[in-house]
């Protein structure tokens, strides 16, 4: 085997140049993908001797860019939040109140006078509840009113979005750009061989007249680095569709699949960003819950204040006392605590009165390119020169073994 590899030595030699500059080219791509979304956390010794995946690392940066995409090219706040009717909303949360309610009754009964609500008579209690609930369904459709007409000022959507795209949900921000841009990604990294091989066909011809060991690892260099630049080049450039010599058309990979990309943007945001759960969460747990909460109580308080007989005396012993702030923050622990239980039905509805997803599709379909090429852009706009770098960096190490294999 040796006495056959050192007779047709020259021959393997030529043979290896397309064949490593194809792998060269496939390997270099393949390490920069993979640097592009990982590691999700600095690998190495901080903070420059190690490295964090580009998209990781850069959260922040790329979650406020997509709620920039979203609010001035997409959609707007006013107009999501429009669409949901407040006489249907205070239905759908009919059921969920009616139990809050009642058990709101029964913890402010007992916190305004243990003794006096031991008392009172199990079917005077039912009549309680029930006169809230009469009262309390046309306050929730006030409040939600309310709450649209201020929906800017107690709904932070960029907020929301960079909450569910940084941190530990930084994996979600990965999805968005593997989703949107998978054809893509598998185009680099098989570029790699398209364009290595054509490279190492060069490298056989410039041996033939030149045969410099020095030259395989600079020939690796401009490999690694060509690789990555003209696969990033074909994924955005043209921009709009052009013919070649008048024949065949052509158009950048990503800008050429804005329809289909824009479906599966759509769904990551309608359902995992800005689905009707995190609208809804957001409504409760977040700047909107203040808002909410107040106008909630304050209407659940003046309700019960209403109230004849047994209640009366029960709530004026609590408004104004002390207990006020404890009844106060009761109110509002009970509807936190209760809503979320019953949220798969406010869901729902949210969902398709918000109608995020085909808006959401609709739209981005019809952005011009200079705006589209954005979505995935991001990715790779700031840093591609690290990517570039570190493919020539790549190529040169693999030219340094073909060389120890020639010599």
């Amino acid at each position: 085997m040796q006495e056959w590899i050192h007779a047709h030595k020259e021959l393997l030699v030529y043979a290896s140049m397309p064949v490593t500059s194809a792998f060269v080219g496939w390997l270099t791509n393949w390490i920069a993908i993979k640097m592009t979304f990982y590691p999700l956390t600095f690998w190495g010794i901080p903070p420059f001797l190690g490295w964090q995946g580009i998209i990781p690392r850069k959260a922040h940066k790329m979650a406020s860019k997509s709620v920039e995409l979203m609010t001035t090219k997409l959609i707007k706040v006013e107009e999501i939040f429009d669409k949901v009717k407040p006489h249907e909303m205070a239905l759908e949360l009919a059921e969920p109140m009616k139990k809050v309610t009642h058990e709101l009754v029964d913890e402010v009964g007992r916190s305004a006078n243990q003794t006096v609500w031991d008392l009172t008579p199990g079917a005077v209690r039912e009549q309680i509840a029930k006169q809230v609930n009469k009262e309390t369904g046309p306050l929730l459709e006030g409040s939600i009113k309310e709450i649209k007409r201020n929906i800017l000022a107690v709904f932070d959507l960029k907020s929301l979005v960079i909450k569910n795209l940084t941190g530990k949900n930084v994996v979600l921000l990965n999805e968005m750009f593997m989703r949107c841009g998978k054809k893509e990604f598998t185009f680099i990294a098989l570029s790699g061989i398209y364009f290595g091989f054509p490279f190492g066909i060069i490298q056989m011809a410039q041996w033939y007249f030149y045969q410099a060991p020095w030259t395989v690892p600079i020939v690796g260099v401009i490999v690694g680095y060509y690789t990555n630049w003209l696969a990033l080049k074909m994924i955005f450039r043209p921009l709009r569709e052009q013919k070649i010599l008048g024949l065949v058309k052509y158009q950048g990979l990503f800008l050429k699949r804005q329809k289909e990309v824009s479906k599966e943007y759509a769904d990551i945001v309608a359902n995992k960003i800005l689905s009707p759960h995190q609208v809804l969460e957001n409504f409760i747990y977040g700047r909107a819950a203040e808002a909410f909460f107040s106008v909630i109580q304050s209407n659940v308080i003046r309700a019960l204040a209403k109230i004849e007989g047994l209640a009366q005396p029960i709530m004026s012993f609590a408004v104004g006392s002390e207990k006020y702030e404890f009844l106060k923050s009761l109110i509002v622990r009970r509807i936190n605590e209760a809503v979320p239980k019953y949220a798969m039905k406010v869901e729902g509805y949210l969902g398709n009165a918000m109608d995020l997803e085909n808006t959401l599709y609709e739209r981005l379909s019809n952005l011009p390119p200079e705006d589209f090429e954005e979505l995935l852009r991001t990715a790779f706009q700031e840093d591609e020169w690290i990517l570039i770098l570190v493919g020539s960096a790549l190529g040169f190490a693999v030219g340094l073994i073909q060389m120890l294999f020639i010599l």
